[in-house]
């Protein structure tokens, strides 16, 4: 079971950092992933802002669930990471937390929400 959860946390890391790539080419945010689902973007004053602002901020927090992920298969099939498992847990943990926060902040400056 904790082997298909670390498997789904790396695909969830690939369609973050997908998601960011996408958002960059298109112009155009992807909602419940970045955003929520009923926002509305028609009257969002600068959505490009947003996407320069928070496109590296998106590939960190992908590529950290990938890391996050990946440690996680190696630690449940291979070897026991045992203490410095919880420390890459607990450091993922706060820097969700983080994004969380600045992509709060984000949407309420650039797109009003």
């Amino acid at each position: 079971m904790d082997f298909m959860m670390d498997v789904l946390i790396v695909g969830f890391g690939v369609y973050l950092i997908y998601c960011a790539v996408k958002m960059k080419r298109t112009g155009e945010l992807t909602k419940g992933v970045i955003i929520r689902k009923d926002a509305d973007l028609t009257k969002a004053p600068d959505v490009p802002g947003f996407i320069r602002y928070m496109y590296a901020k998106v590939i960190a927090i992908g590529i950290c669930t990938c890391i996050c992920g990946t440690l996680g298969i190696i630690n449940d099939t291979y070897m026991q990471l045992g203490m410095m498992y919880l420390g890459v847990i607990g450091v993922f943990v706060v820097a969700i937390g983080i994004f969380a926060f600045v992509t709060v902040k984000a949407q309420k400056k650039y797109l009003g929400i």
